[in-house]
């Protein structure tokens, strides 16, 4: 579900596309609305055309000035768009206006039209391979201890507080972004966390976005289908760090991105953490200490006001770093100690990411995590090997129409660190379930010591009628989703549902 339009009395055109094109070629036209769907378009919308990877919006003009769009909006680079628009401009009378660079300057045509929402907020942008959702989450929490209305846009929605609606996207459409921030603000929010996506930085989804602190969590191997190269990606998350309304970079100096990231921008405002020990010798955020048992993880923290001690229910080494990422983005925000130290004190995982369910007289322990990349997998069987009493399962597999060069692997990870392994399908989209897990089987030395079982439901109950009390199972992959993807069909699944299910059956 994508955010209301914020109600609008409209706005001249010329307004609207100030800078962009010049006064005597817009018409004397309001518009009440934008859209990049024109599925969506209402009367009075101005329909905005982009090229996507598959589709361009051209194509769908006519549909939108059928439903009532008072102007399209083309890039004046695309030379499909251009030929599309001199054949339809004969046939439909309506406004068309050519914008050089319309992907770039989208989001701030939006950000104007609803009267620049980000400014009247803080806003946080959490950008890096993995961590994101969990940062974006323990920042939310810790805010709202503080009694501040704070907003987030992420992975698990977008809304007040954790009251979340579902949007399908980390970071959703320029548009749509601004619609969300206007939400906010009339809202009374004053603060708003947003998980920024390397796609969305690639696309230009978050300009005219005004972020007062940026934060990287790390930088591993994912989405190279789309980027192409791990510089790219690397580049792509850098861009979070260029804006210039920033008043603070909050960056992972155990991470080799966030140590280049602190050398190039060196002479601004940088907060770099660390959990190493030594810490990294530029951390302004280190930790001293930790502790961890089924209960939770306890931390001691130096920061520049002084020491923090530090009791979560969260579980897992890497939950420290995320721990870390939120007090460094709490100082920069000019909380004082004790207020920081109030706010970070236990604080819960979000669901899907290392959720914890404790072992009872005749089921093991099972850990539900979103990790889907090589390093997230690793992360999570590290850690939970001092939990595990008896022999550590992994049950994972990889999705459909995304990186392929992850599934070995990932494979060779969960080889490595379990005991035992079950893969099964996890969102095969588009792409044969069969091919997939050939390319994940690839990176097993002994293929033949695991299960291979396509029902992910099946493969589920399989590991957990295997493993004994002591044991522990993994189930990596989903994490918090509702639904399996199979081609393009989102089918009900859930890896909570389904272990619920089957305590309930073992317990009757």
């Amino acid at each position: 579900m994508m955010a209301m339009p914020v109600t609008s009395p409209g706005m001249a055109i010329s307004q609207l596309l100030r800078g962009f094109v010049a006064d005597d070629r817009l018409p004397e036209l309001r518009v009440t609305g934008l859209s990049a769907n024109s599925r969506a378009i209402k009367p009075g919308d101005l329909f905005i055309a982009q090229a996507g990877l598959t589709r361009n919006a051209i194509d769908y003009a006519h549909d939108a000035i059928q439903a009532g769009a008072v102007a399209v909006l083309f890039d004046a680079a695309d030379d499909y768009a251009a030929s599309r628009v001199a054949l339809l401009s004969k046939q439909l009378d309506s406004c068309w206006i050519a914008l050089p660079g319309l992907q770039q300057r989208t989001g701030i045509i939006a950000s104007r039209f609803y009267a620049n929402p980000s400014q009247a907020m803080r806003v946080i942008g959490v950008t890096g391979t993995d961590g994101k959702t969990s940062v974006t989450h323990l920042l939310v929490q810790a805010l709202m201890k503080l009694q501040v209305p704070v907003a987030s846009i992420g992975t698990l929605g977008y809304g007040m507080a954790n009251n979340l609606q579902m949007t399908g996207y980390t970071t959703p459409d320029a548009i749509a972004v601004q619609s969300m921030l206007a939400e906010f603000r009339r809202s009374q929010c004053r603060y708003v966390v947003m998980e920024v996506s390397s796609h969305a930085l690639h696309q230009q989804r978050v300009s005219g976005c005004e972020f007062e602190v940026a934060v990287l969590t790390n930088l591993g191997s994912d989405h190279l289908d789309f980027h192409g190269s791990l510089e790219a990606y690397a580049e792509a998350k850098s861009l979070l760090f260029d804006v210039d309304t920033l008043r603070a970079r909050v960056v992972n100096l155990d991470d080799a991105l966030g140590r280049t990231l602190a050398a190039v921008h060196r002479a601004k405002a940088v907060c770099g953490y660390s959990s190493r020990q030594p810490a990294h010798e530029d951390a302004v955020v280190r930790l001293l200490d930790q502790r961890m048992s089924d209960s939770g993880l306890q931390i001691r923290v130096a920061t520049e006001q002084g020491e923090l001690e530090i009791q979560t229910d969260l579980i897992g080494h890497f939950n420290v770093d995320n721990c870390l990422a939120a007090v460094s983005v709490l100082g920069e925000l000019g909380f004082a100690l004790s207020e920081i130290e109030r706010a970070m004190q236990h604080l819960r995982p979000i669901p899907g990411r290392m959720e914890y369910f404790a072992a009872t007289n005749t089921s093991p322990s099972v850990v539900i995590d979103f990790a889907h990349t090589e390093q997230a997998l690793r992360a999570c069987l590290e850690a939970l090997s001092s939990y595990t009493q008896g022999e550590l399962y992994c049950v994972f597999g990889c999705g459909g129409d995304r990186d392929q060069s992850k599934r070995p692997r990932m494979a060779a990870v969960a080889e490595a660190l379990a005991d035992h392994v079950f893969v099964t399908d996890d969102n095969p989209r588009n792409e044969s379930p069969q091919q997939i897990m050939r390319d994940i089987l690839a990176g097993f030395k002994t293929p033949e010591a695991v299960r291979v079982i396509h029902d992910r439901e099946t493969a589920i109950r399989a590991a957990l009628s295997q493993a004994s009390a002591n044991d522990l199972v993994v189930i990596a992959g989903k994490g918090h989703e509702p639904y399996q993807i199979v081609g393009d069909r989102h089918l009900v699944f859930s890896d909570h549902q389904v272990v619920r299910d089957i305590r309930a059956e073992v317990m009757a």
